[in-house]
């Protein structure tokens, strides 16, 4: 399995925008069939900070999630809300209960 962990900081005027956006992308990358996990947490000290969880079958399955219409309305819309380029790494999935 793929895993991309992103730290993202967005502009505090923005928080609500991007929650909106955000949330939306991961509820239907959910439902994409190589995404087997995405989560969208928010740090517990910096309001403005959050953390993409993101597992997929292989690295291909990511690349097609980046061709689909909610991830490019999610990118449209989180454009003007980021205070700084996100933060991306990935791994290989060690162990996982999703298999």
């Amino acid at each position: 399995m793929f895993v991309l962990l992103v730290d993202i900081r967005v502009k505090p005027e923005g928080r609500e925008a991007f929650v909106a956006a955000i949330s939306e992308n991961a509820a239907a990358s959910n439902q994409e069939p190589g995404c087997l996990h995405f989560d969208v947490s928010q740090d517990g000290e910096d309001a403005d900070r959050f953390y993409l969880y993101e597992v997929y079958r292989e690295e291909a399955d990511l690349d097609a999630h980046r061709e689909t219409a909610h991830f490019k309305k999610y990118a449209a819309a989180s454009a003007g809300l980021l205070a700084e380029p996100p933060a991306r790494r990935s791994a290989r999935m060690v162990y996982s209960p999703l298999g």
